[in-house]
C-alpha cells in the first residue's frame, strides 16, 4: 500500500518526482541504503559517482518523510556554541581529541549551506534555491545571554555572521516583536520537496537505483554480507546505510530509541499582497527565534509566508495546532490580522540527547546517521556525504563526528507524552519573556 504524501504546499508545487518502482526480485550491490530523503539520496549520489553500486529503498516515495515536510530553511549554525560542544566531547574523549573533533565539526557545519547550494548548482536542481541569509532573533531579554554566547562562539570559530540590533531586525523581518539578532549570511532556503526529488534524479543519473513503496522488514548478516528483506524481494550488500532519521523503526533494534521524534508543523499563507510582501522579509532571508516553542518562517518563490512551530498532534495537525500557528502569526505580524492559511502539515524532527547529529556503527559494515535537531536541510545533506565516505573506507577517526554505539534515551517511550505536556508550559514561559521585551 502506498503511503500518501501530506497535503502540503511543497507537495502541491514541487517538480515531478523521479520515476521509481517497488522492489521486485533479488539484488546484489556494494551498498544498500534505507531511506530516500536528503541523507540517503546524497549518499547514493556520492557512491555512484565513485563507481560504487548503490541502491536506495524507502517505504514511501522519494521525500515522503521529513525531507519533503520541513520548513525549507538552510541553516549553517548548530544548536550549541563550539565551546559547549567541545566540553561535551571532552568528557567522553579527552581534551585533545575533543578539540580536533570540534574544529572539524564546526568547519563542516559552517560549510553545510555552501555545500548544499553548490550541489544544487552542479546538478541543475530546480528548487527555488536562495542564499540570502538566515536571521535569528531574541524573543525577550531572558534569551540574550545564551544568544550572545552562541553569536560570539560561532564568530570566533569563523562563521560569516553579523550582529543585528533591534531596529535592523525589525527592518529585515517586518516584525516589531523581536530584539537583537544575527544574520548568518551563508544561510538560505529551498523548496524542500523539489530539492529532494532533484537529489533523487541526480542519483539515478549517476547510476544509483531507487525503489519506492518498499518496506524493509528484516536486516541480517550472513557470511560477511548484509541481507535486507522486503515482502517482494531482497538486497544483498557489503555495506548498509540507515538514513531513516526521525522515521526510524525497529529494523535495527535500538536505533529509534536514540532520538525523540518531535513534531514540527508548518502552514503556508495565501499569496501575500504587495503591501504585505514589501514589509514581511523584504530581502527574503529566513527567520527563526529563540523561543522554546520556536517560531520560524520564510517567504516562498510564490510570495507566500511559510510559518512553523512545534506541534502536539502527530503529523496531521489538529485544531489546536492550527490555532497555535494562527496565534503565532498574529503575535509576529499583528499589523496583518487578515493573513489566512491555505495549507498546514507536519513532520518529525529527530532530537538527540546532546542536540548534536550522530553517526553510529552498530556492526562492521553497518552505519546509521541521524539526529539533525531541526537543522536537517543542510546537515542531512552533509550527513549523506559523510556516510558515503565511511562506506568507502574512510577511517572513523577522520570524520568530523565521533562514530559511536547506540545510546538509548532513558524512558524513551514516555518522552513523546512528556513533550505534549511540556509544550503549553514552555509556551507560557515564552509569552512571559516576550512580554518583558514589549514593555522593556
Amino acid at each position: 500500500m502506498k503511503l500518501p504524501l501530506p497535503d502540503s504546499l511543497w507537495s502541491a508545487t514541487a517538480n515531478p518526482s523521479p520515476e521509481t518502482q517497488p522492489l521486485l526480485g533479488d539484488l546484489i550491490v556494494d551498498v544498500a541504503i534505507v531511506g530516500a530523503g536528503f541523507t540517503g539520496l546524497r549518499a547514493a549520489l556520492e557512491l555512484s559517482q565513485k563507481g560504487v553500486s548503490a541502491v536506495v529503498v524507502d517505504a514511501g516515495q522519494v521525500g515522503w518523510g521529513a525531507s519533503g515536510r520541513n520548513g525549507g530553511q538552510v541553516n549553517p549554525i548548530a544548536h550549541e556554541s563550539p565551546e559547549t560542544i567541545r566540553k561535551k566531547w571532552a568528557k567522553l574523549y579527552g581534551d585533545k581529541q575533543a578539540t580536533e573533533y570540534t574544529e572539524r565539526f564546526t568547519a563542516t557545519y559552517m560549510g553545510a549551506a555552501d555545500e548544499l547550494f553548490s550541489l544544487v548548482e552542479r546538478h541543475n536542481i530546480e528548487c527555488a534555491a536562495e542564499q540570502n541569509g538566515w536571521i535569528r532573533s531574541v524573543h525577550g531579554p531572558a534569551a540574550v545571554p545564551d544568544f550572545e554566547k552562541m553569536l560570539r562562539g560561532w564568530q570566533d570559530a569563523g562563521a560569516d555572521i553579523d550582529e543585528l540590533d533591534a531596529t535592523q531586525v525589525e527592518k529585515m523581518s517586518g516584525s516589531q516583536s523581536y530584539g537583537q539578532g544575527w544574520l548568518a549570511k551563508r544561510g538560505g532556503s529551498v523548496q524542500p520537496m523539489s530539492y529532494v526529488r532533484g537529489l533523487g534524479e541526480a542519483a539515478l543519473q549517476a547510476g544509483a537505483a531507487i525503489y519506492s513503496d518498499t518496506r524493509i522488514e528484516n536486516l541480517t548478516q550472513e557470511k560477511g554480507k548484509w541481507r535486507l528483506t522486503a515482502p517482494t524481494g531482497s538486497i544483498t550488500a557489503d555495506k548498509v546505510l540507515l538514513c531513516t532519521n526521525g522515521y526510524s523503526d525497529e529494523l535495527l533494534p535500538g536505533l529509534a530509541q536514540t532520538v525523540v521524534p518531535v513534531i514540527s508543523i508548518q502552514a503556508a499563507t495565501q499569496v501575500l499582497s504587495e503591501e504585505q510582501s514589501a514589509i514581511i522579509l523584504p530581502e527574503r532571508q529566513t527567520f527563526a527565534d529563540t523561543r522554546r516553542v520556536i517560531f520560524y518562517f520564510k517567504k516562498t518563490a510564490e510570495n507566500r509566508l511559510v510559518f512553523g512551530s512545534a506541534g502536539i498532534a502527530d503529523e496531521l495537525p489538529d485544531a489546536a495546532d492550527r490555532a497555535r500557528i494562527m496565534k503565532g502569526l498574529r503575535t509576529v505580524y499583528p499589523q496583518f490580522p487578515e493573513l489566512k492559511i491555505d495549507y498546514i502539515w507536519g513532520g518529525r524532527i529527530a532530537v538527540t540527547q546532546d542536540h548534536l547529529p550522530h553517526i553510529h556503527q552498530p556492526a562492521p559494515g553497518l552505519y546509521a546517521g541521524l539526529g539533525c535537531n531541526g537543522r536537517g536541510v543542510a546537515m542531512s545533506t552533509v550527513m549523506g556525504r559523510l556516510l558515503a565516505e565511511a562506506a568507502m573506507g574512510k577511517a572513523n577517526s577522520e570524520l568530523p563526528l565521533p562514530v559511536t554505539a547506540l545510546k538509548k534515551y532513558p524512558f524513551h517511550r514516555f518522552h513523546r507524552t512528556g513533550i505534549r505536556l511540556l509544550v503549553p508550559v514552555k509556551e507560557f514561559q515564552d509569552k512571559r519573556e516576550a512580554s518583558q521585551h514589549e514593555t522593556g
